[in-house]
This record gives structure tokens, C-alpha cells and sequence, in this order.
């Protein structure tokens, strides 16, 4: 490690968001969750389409590091990436523009630029054909996979209208059509597609091409997922029904996508056990009534796997593995400010008593930056941050559409 690597470490553990050089390089102390999320990655690149994991953990134990640490091991072992938040912009309960938001902000090994295009330019229309692609009902509705074929013959403005639409960003069926008789001097096949039947299909199609492109599959991070407990019942209804679709947790998955989502366990304590809501109970009656006995049963499935064995959680860390942590980024800091950087971890971690993970990292570089401007430095001084609750938003459903196109 140089002075300049360490910088870069240094300056990215200050902005709360940690490289893939910081994960390398400082000491995972949640081994515990990555290990069993490397374990199903290397299932996964052998052919194996795992259930995904849902991440349990108090606000500021690490579960966004955690993800960031599962997204490097992902890019390491040649997987395509895509991490979102969620927010009441961004949620799983309208799946086309949770998709819209994804599939751009795809990230590849060895690549500093977002996105798929470039490999997808690279592949031949004879490579697709003779790919698992065209496999017969191998996507809820085939009209994405006429937009991809038409993309191959298209040049210029509709060659880009045609990618944007694979990316989520949707034509209207009439311009489809435009572009598709300019290119074959024939109508665009009508394929009748519903967005809450078929949005499937634009994800299947999507992993299917990744994997075409080289990569060994699609890696889907999802972090705030206690976000949906803002949304009206039926909005959460719907989202979760999606979540238990990308996590694969009814084992139907047949494209390659792997899941990991975190969430608050405040989402549990405000909606799923709280005293005036009780999602466990009040969503499969909802399903039932909407959707029947196989939408309720999947319901109740979900809310079980959601806190059964499988799922992880981020406990408190342990202070041997704190000490280890700050000792490393003492050592990080003398490194990237050529200074003989010194803290005692153990007091620090005592003064400050227990706190989140980031506070500690945060007053061990407050005090280090401090020491080594003035020679010398105190304790940082803490606040009690106050999480936001869960309040249900008074739009019982955010319109999504089930019309053609």
C-alpha cells in the first residue's frame, strides 16, 4: 500500500462511503454475514440460482457496509452489480420503475463506467438467436426481446430509444412500431404487455444478457428496505410480493439474479410486531381478499423466511474487533499523511461508549485529524441521533398502471 492508496481510504471511510480498495483493506468485522453471501456467490457462478438474503440490523451497525463489502466480493468474482436505496421515489411495489432505476447503474469488474452497453454492442444478433433467449415462454411477454432484436438493426436516435427502453425508460407502443416498420416494413407484433404481469420479463431478459455478455449473473443490493413501511397497505402489499420475487424465496427464479436486501429492524418493530399494525397478519388477508389462497399463502411464507435462519443479521461488533478496525485506520491515517499517527482504540472505544460502528470510525479520525493538525487532541464528543418512524403514507396505492405498453 502506497501514501496515495491510503488516502483514497482514508477520504472514503470520511465520506461514510467505503471503495472497494477500503473493503480490501480494512478488516471485515461482519466476516460472519459476508462468508455466507460469498458462499451462495460461488454457488451461484456454478449454475445454481440461490435464494436470495435478507440483512437485519440496528441504524448505524454497518448493514450499508455490508452491502458495500458484497458488492466488491460480487465485482471480484466477474458479476454484474446493481445497488439502489430505497426511498418513497424508489420502491419495490411499482416493479417497471424500480427496474427503470437498476438497470442503468449496472456495474461491471474492471469497468469505471456504469451500464452494459458496450458489452451488449459487442455481441453479434446470431449470438442471441442461438442463446437461451429465444427459448420457447422463456419471458412473461416476448415484446422486450423484439425490442432487443430491433436494436441490432437500428442506427442512431432509435438505436437509443430502443436501448432506453431496455433500460426501463418504456416507449409508447406506437413509436415501437415507427421504428419497427422503418426496419422490417411490417407492424410491430401486438404482445398486449400489462406492466404488473409482465415487468418480469424486462428483468429476465436483462440478467439473460449479462450472462451473454460474459459475466456469471446479475447481483441485485437493495439497502433501506424498512422504507416500504411508508408506503399505503396495498402499495406494501405489492412490494412485498416483489421482494419475495427477486429474493426467490418460492424457488421460481429461472433467470440468474441473486438478491441481498437490508432493512432497520425498526420495520419489524413499527409494522410487523408493532402494538396498531401487524403487516404479518393484515397482508396475507389482504392478498386473500385480492388475490386468493396462493397469493395469502405466499404472504405468509415471505414474513416467515423474512426472520427464519436464513436471513442475517448485523449484531452489535464485538470491541477485540473494533480495537482491530480503528488500529487499522490509525495505521491508515499515518500512512496517508506521512505522520506517526497514534490512538489508543480500547480508550476511545470506552469514552465513547456504545455507539454504531461509523461513530466510532468517525470519532477515530476526528481525533486523529485533530492530533496530527495540533499535536494534540480530545475525545470527540457524541450525539444520540433519533431515527425517523414508519408512518404509513395516506395514498393507498401510487398508480401502477396495468395498461398495454
Amino acid at each position: 500500500m502506497n501514501n496515495r492508496e491510503a488516502v483514497f481510504v482514508i477520504e472514503s471511510l470520511r465520506s461514510g462511503i467505503p471503495t472497494r480498495r477500503a473493503t480490501r483493506l480494512i478488516p471485515d468485522i461482519r466476516e460472519s454475514v459476508s462468508s455466507r453471501i460469498l458462499e451462495d456467490l460461488i454457488h451461484f457462478a456454478d449454475g445454481t440460482i440461490m435464494p436470495g438474503r435478507l440483512i437485519w440490523g440496528q441504524y448505524g451497525q454497518g448493514k450499508t457496509h455490508a452491502l458495500t463489502t458484497i458488492e466488491h466480493l460480487a465485482l471480484d468474482h466477474n458479476f454484474a452489480v446493481s445497488r439502489i436505496s430505497l426511498s418513497r421515489e424508489v420502491s419495490c411495489h411499482n416493479l417497471m420503475n424500480f427496474f427503470s432505476q437498476i438497470a442503468p447503474r449496472i456495474k461491471t469488474p474492471n469497468s469505471t463506467l456504469e451500464g452494459i452497453q458496450q458489452y451488449i454492442n459487442q455481441l453479434q444478433l446470431a449470438d442471441i438467436n442461438q442463446s437461451t433467449l429465444f427459448n420457447s415462454d422463456r419471458y412473461a411477454n416476448a415484446q422486450p426481446l423484439q425490442v432487443l432484436e430491433d436494436y441490432y438493426f437500428a442506427e442512431g436516435e432509435d438505436k437509443e430509444k430502443l436501448f432506453g427502453d431496455l433500460m426501463g425508460v418504456r416507449m409508447p407502443v406506437s413509436e415501437l412500431g415507427r421504428i419497427h416498420r422503418s426496419l422490417k416494413g411490417m407492424a410491430f407484433p401486438r404482445f398486449k404487455f400489462k406492466v404488473a404481469e409482465h415487468a418480469f420479463a424486462y428483468f429476465g431478459l436483462l440478467a439473460d444478457l449479462i450472462q451473454l455478455c460474459g459475466f456469471e449473473g446479475w447481483v441485485i443490493l437493495i439497502d433501506e428496505v424498512e422504507l416500504i413501511g411508508r408506503l399505503g397497505k396495498i402499495s406494501r402489499y405489492k412490494a412485498y410480493m416483489n421482494l419475495n420475487w427477486l429474493l426467490n424465496w418460492q424457488a421460481t427464479m429461472t433467470y440468474p439474479i441473486y438478491t441481498v436486501a437490508a432493512a432497520a429492524t425498526r420495520l419489524q418493530d413499527d409494522l410487523w410486531y408493532g402494538k396498531k399494525n401487524d403487516d404479518r397478519t393484515t397482508i396475507p388477508e389482504l392478498a386473500q381478499e385480492r388475490d386468493g389462497d396462493e397469493a395469502a399463502w405466499t404472504m405468509t411464507r415471505f414474513f416467515n423466511r423474512a426472520i427464519d435462519e436464513h436471513a442475517l443479521k448485523i449484531l452489535p461488533a464485538q470491541e477485540k474487533d473494533l480495537i482491530l478496525l480503528l488500529d487499522t485506520v490509525t495505521q491508515l491515517h499515518g500512512e496517508a499523511y506521512q505522520w506517526a499517527a497514534c490512538l489508543d482504540s480500547a480508550s476511545l472505544i470506552r469514552d465513547l461508549g456504545a455507539q454504531p460502528v461509523r461513530t466510532y470510525i468517525r470519532g477515530a479520525l476526528e481525533f486523529l485529524d485533530t492530533a496530527y493538525l495540533y499535536g494534540q487532541a480530545q475525545t470527540p464528543q457524541t450525539e444520540q441521533l433519533q431515527e425517523t418512524g414508519l408512518t404509513e403514507s395516506d395514498d393507498e396505492e401510487a398508480g401502477e398502471s396495468d395498461d398495454d405498453n
